[in-house]
């Protein structure tokens, strides 16, 4: 891991024709992707960074804006030719679409999966600390359970500092956190729609209104759901979400089990 940059990061093939950005989510690191990297790393270059507030990156505080500034300068300096195909998870969504609407010379492609949004309620005060009290919970329960209460997804223990004042940085919502603004680059939305025991399933009003501002920018942005996979599917099938990326990234036909999500 490179620790002495602005953020931490990951890299593997550094020779491949083509880099991807893979942005992780909340309370998590760069090596959330540990399991997806072997099916993408043989053909590209992977970058994998620690978001401002996590892992190794601890000295950044953390906001979307700061974060897709961040990422830029990553792109610029370490991605083949400066610019990158960019993926992100959960909150590593929100930043993704966020580098695509004020970089757009630096993004090749975007694929976003569990893509989030914190309005403003009368429940947004409580949010942090509930979020907060949540990843110190599930810390507690044993993999195993998680593992069968998940369909086998690996959630490993959570290992990065999840401090109130990284909740407020991330639930706390601003103009920026809220909705994005249109963007250019050819997108790709994935809900992983499966819920059931455990509420784990994205949701697809918010799919469909992303697509709607994505093709804003770009008529070829298009959302899919899944309706047998969970929020974190990059770690209950490493191999499909890799395979997935591959064909967007490619011009390919996505993988089999996947469905069209219609505007109406």
């Amino acid at each position: 891991m490179a620790t002495e940059y602005p953020v931490s990061y990951l890299s593997w093939n550094d020779n491949g024709p083509a880099s991807i950005v893979l942005i992780h989510g909340a309370f998590v690191t760069g090596s959330w992707w540990d399991l997806v990297v072997p099916h993408l790393s043989t053909k590209y270059h992977i970058l994998a960074p620690d978001l401002p507030g996590h892992g190794q990156s601890t000295q950044q505080e953390f906001s979307v804006q700061s974060t897709a500034d961040l990422l830029a300068q990553l792109i610029r300096d370490k991605a083949i030719g400066s610019h990158a195909h960019v993926i992100g998870h959960s909150l590593g969504a929100r930043v993704a679409i966020q580098i695509a609407c004020t970089y757009p010379d630096l993004v090749q492609s975007v694929f976003v999966s569990g893509f989030m949004s914190i309005p403003r309620t009368v429940f947004t005060p409580y949010i942090p600390r509930a979020m907060w009290a949540m990843q110190h919970v599930e810390n507690l329960i044993p993999r195993s359970v998680i593992r069968w209460a998940m369909d086998g997804t690996d959630i490993p223990h959570n290992t990065s500092t999840t401090t109130l004042k990284l909740c407020r940085q991330i639930a706390t919502p601003s103009p920026e956190l809220q909705w994005p603004e249109p963007w250019a680059a050819r997108t790709l939305i994935v809900v992983a729609a499966k819920g059931g025991l455990v509420p784990s399933g994205d949701s697809k009003e918010v799919g469909l209104r992303l697509m709607k501002t994505g093709r804003e920018g770009n008529p070829e942005t298009i959302a899919y759901f899944h309706s047998e996979m969970r929020h974190p599917w990059n770690r209950q099938n490493p191999k499909l979400f890799a395979d997935t990326a591959k064909a967007w990234i490619e011009g390919e036909d996505i993988p089999d089990g996947f469905e069209k999500l219609v505007l109406g």
